[in-house]
């Protein structure tokens, strides 16, 4: 009886702790927005984006909840801002603006056009790894190297522009940027990018980003939320244009 009685005990603990995780992954999974992020960044896991909510609600000290609506408030941001811009060119250039090559310019300078990443106008930003070359992430290889005269732009949507500090940041940011070429492969998170690791897996935002957060302490972040878009790297007030394309 007795041994009957420590069994019955011994599956009862057993059957507890199985169903513990599955209520916090359920109580997790129910985060305000969670459903109209996932929508924006379909091709991010789910466990990715609870993760990096967690993460950033720790680090912060934020609830998990006002971490999830900052998030849906940046990407609704982004996407309208990239709808904005597009309706813009169409005005002003018509259906068919044509593409054009990018032209040459200074290392450590980047570029910008518009482009749909996931099925959203996030743009996308490359950086100058010598006056001809240009390093950027991009869906299917990650991070490459790729002419100046490949690498295609959309004219009266795209930008070059410099980053306010000196030759030697720019010089130490640009080698970096070249050394993850073949290391890093391309992710589709955009909307928790800051909080990641500036190694591994990153997008064309992050690759910049990250390259003048390490050599320079830069930020090139226009408004410094829990993502850094293309559009942010465009804007930041540590930017100044060299020519429109």
């Amino acid at each position: 009886m007795k041994k009957l009685h420590a069994l019955t005990l011994t599956i009862g603990l057993l059957t507890s702790t199985v169903i513990v995780p599955t209520a916090s992954l359920a109580k997790s999974d129910d985060l305000p927005y969670l459903n109209e992020i996932k929508k924006m960044q379909p091709d991010v896991s789910t466990q990715e984006l609870i993760s990096s909510i967690n993460e950033l609600a720790n680090n912060t000290g934020n609830t998990k909840e006002a971490v999830s609506e900052q998030i849906y408030k940046e990407l609704k941001a982004d996407e309208e801002q990239g709808k904005k811009e597009a309706s813009k060119k169409m005005n002003t250039l018509g259906a068919s603006g044509g593409t054009v090559s990018v032209g040459n310019s200074n290392m450590g300078d980047f570029f910008y056009t518009g482009s749909y990443t996931a099925y959203l106008n996030h743009g996308h930003v490359g950086m100058y790894y010598s006056s001809n070359t240009i390093v950027e992430s991009v869906p299917g290889d990650g991070v490459r190297t790729i002419s100046t005269t490949s690498r295609k732009v959309d004219k009266g949507d795209a930008v070059v522009k410099s980053v306010n500090t000196s030759w030697q940041n720019k010089n130490d940011a640009a080698w970096w940027a070249k050394d993850r070429v073949g290391k890093d492969s391309y992710s589709y998170n955009f909307a928790t990018n800051r909080s990641t690791t500036h190694y591994g897996a990153k997008n064309c935002s992050k690759l910049i980003w990250s390259a003048y957060k390490l050599h320079g302490g830069l930020d090139l972040d226009k408004d410094g939320g829990a993502g850094v878009y293309p559009r942010d790297v465009r804007d930041a007030k540590q930017t100044s244009t060299i020519r429109n394309i």
